[in-house]
């Protein structure tokens, strides 16, 4: 089984360039994500149940791929939020039906 590296970090991320350059010394596989490209530019899919000892499933990018059995580890390195690419999100409070019951406030996202 192949120990690959899932960095989730922002393209221009410098200080997980030199992460992901030291791994690439030592041979070690590494994907690398942004969260916020979650659609055309990066798209998963899990599943974990009964008879199944470890997540299963795939993680694409535009220029890698991988199992997600084969990730060894995650480096979470400040990401690109979703709004900062593609909107602003609001939230509000009054009667408007909340997508969590009793919280008494909903968000809206606008591009």
């Amino acid at each position: 089984m192949t120990s690959t590296v899932l960095v989730l970090t922002a393209l221009e991320d410098v200080t997980a360039d030199l992460v992901i350059s030291a791994l690439n010394e030592r041979e070690v596989p590494v994907v690398r994500a942004d969260p916020a490209d979650l659609g055309a530019g990066l798209s998963f899919g899990a599943r974990i149940g009964a008879g199944a000892p470890a997540w299963g499933g795939r993680l694409v990018t535009g220029s890698r791929e991988v199992e997600l059995g084969e990730v060894a580890a995650v480096y979470y390195r400040r990401p690109t939020r979703w709004a900062a690419r593609y909107g602003t999100c609001h939230r509000s409070s009054g009667t408007s039906p909340s997508p969590r019951p009793g919280t008494g406030s909903a968000a809206s996202c606008t591009p």
